[in-house]
């Protein structure tokens, strides 16, 4: 057992109440789910490429944005995955639906829009018109046609529509009809986060990156916390990372990132160096405040002083009384496969999305939210306009996050866009054998063997 384990079980008077999120400590066994290499070919073959696109975007659901976003009737947003657009949209009719953005006349992206509001969709090119609930609205110089001798078949030329649902305060859509509903597919998981109550969330900042590296890649970077010691140092100074508690459930899988410590690869565990001093403490986003004037203690065991002042305020901030312990200071983080990821702490969060590339395997998009518990409903500053971002450097996630994210954080970024690139293109070097995984890295084996058994159902 780790000693931030042991010490968190042993301190005084820890809650024992039943919660929604199952803790982690003291954590399961990791499963046995074999040893074999991960072969790199995966990773930039167009064969793969399109089994992937058969039999796992088009049959899994999708977060795609904040149900917040469409405010009012006729507010929309497009939104793409691989090779398809979509148009979600609120009808004037106050329902939210979600329709491939094509024009059934010629088959063109009918809004090149990113977001706006509007009673009805006409395609630039020939002028066709849909209503913001789906149906054909017109049709240019219908006489032309003597396929409308008989009347337009307006049902028959109506937008074709996708699955969308709601969860904690996001837009999911998934392209399969016969799809299980988003509640089934979340599952557990989905029950666990409900203590966040993310319906009172709200989102301050959101950008994109065209990462030069597959998907995949991304997905495995942030679902294993090994690499924290030689790809981010910092990060191991003010919490630990090395050794964490891992679970797997369904197609889904957990982690958690103990925050407000020092790990313990790190020699000096109890020093307030200036990195820790600046990282450690509460925060607001964006701006980092000095560490409680009521902590006498050594840096390792901040968190242990942040659990018992939290459960001592749940009276007044109502929103940790359905949290557990862990959730009061550590970071939960969760992945829902294949694409989404929501790490978090009781004030503010992130959601991280990876998106295939349309057309190129060596290519992917990273968005990535950035999120307040805003249960006070206070005003806030105007967001800043999403923008994708291509190339690397801490300079360009500085850019992208002023204001929103430190700027320690905004280099690991930069860090994990370089390393996608280094991995692409040596995932393609024959003198590469495949990929070794330790038990840190369970959550990339469950992940890909996933993908596989998603092939094997589809792939026929």
């Amino acid at each position: 057992m780790a000693k931030i384990e042991k010490d968190f079980i042993e301190r005084e008077n820890p809650t024992k109440r039943d919660f929604k999120a199952e803790p982690f400590i003291p954590r399961k066994p990791i499963p046995d789910l074999g040893h074999e290499k991960l072969d790199g070919e995966r990773f930039y073959s167009r064969e793969f490429m399109q089994k992937e696109w058969d039999s796992v975007w088009t049959k899994t659901w999708q977060v795609v944005h904040r149900e917040s976003e469409l405010e009012f009737d006729g507010s929309f947003i497009t939104h793409s995955i691989g090779k398809e657009s979509f148009l979600i949209v609120r009808g004037n009719d106050s329902k939210i639906r979600a329709f491939y953005n094509v024009c059934q006349h010629r088959g063109n992206q009918l809004c090149t829009l990113e977001s706006g509001e509007l009673d009805t969709f006409s395609c630039p090119f020939h002028g066709w018109k849909w209503n913001n609930d789906g149906t054909l609205n017109s049709v240019f110089a219908p006489e032309l046609y003597k396929q409308f001798e008989n009347g337009v078949p307006a049902e028959e030329l109506g937008l074709s529509e996708v699955k969308i649902d709601t969860w904690g305060g996001w837009l999911w859509i998934n392209m399969d009809p016969d799809c299980i509903s988003l509640k089934d597919y979340l599952s557990d998981y989905g029950e666990h986060l409900e203590s966040y109550n993310f319906e009172n969330w709200a989102l301050i900042d959101y950008q994109t990156f065209e990462w030069n590296g597959n998907w995949k890649h991304a997905v495995d970077a942030f679902n294993e916390s090994y690499h924290f010691t030689a790809l981010h140092p910092d990060m191991v100074q003010f919490g630990e990372g090395h050794d964490v508690p891992i679970e797997i459930s369904g197609n889904h899988s957990r982690m958690i990132n103990f925050n407000e410590t020092v790990s313990e690869v790190v020699e000096d565990r109890e020093t307030f160096t200036p990195l820790r001093s600046e990282m450690m403490g509460d925060r607001s986003v964006g701006k980092m405040q000095d560490i409680d004037e009521g902590y006498k203690g050594v840096a390792k065991d901040l968190h242990l002083y942040y659990i018992n002042k939290r459960r001592a305020e749940e009276d007044t901030i109502t929103y940790y009384r359905d949290m557990n312990d862990e959730q009061l200071v550590h970071q939960y983080h969760y992945f829902f496969f294949p694409s989404a990821v929501f790490t978090n702490k009781p004030e503010a969060g992130n959601v991280f999305r990876y998106r295939p590339h349309p057309t190129d395997p060596d290519k992917c998009y990273y968005d990535f939210f950035i999120l307040i518990n805003n249960i006070d409903n206070n005003e806030l500053p105007p967001r800043r306009p999403h923008k994708i971002y291509k190339g690397n450097g801490p300079e360009l996630y500085d850019e992208a996050f002023e204001g929103t994210f430190p700027p320690v954080f905004n280099n690991v970024l930069a860090q994990d866009g370089s390393n996608m690139e280094t991995m692409q293109w040596g995932s393609k070097s024959d003198s590469f054998k495949g990929g070794i995984l330790c038990e840190q890295e369970i959550r990339v084996r469950h992940f890909h063997q996933t993908i596989d058994k998603f092939i094997e159902k589809y792939n026929r």
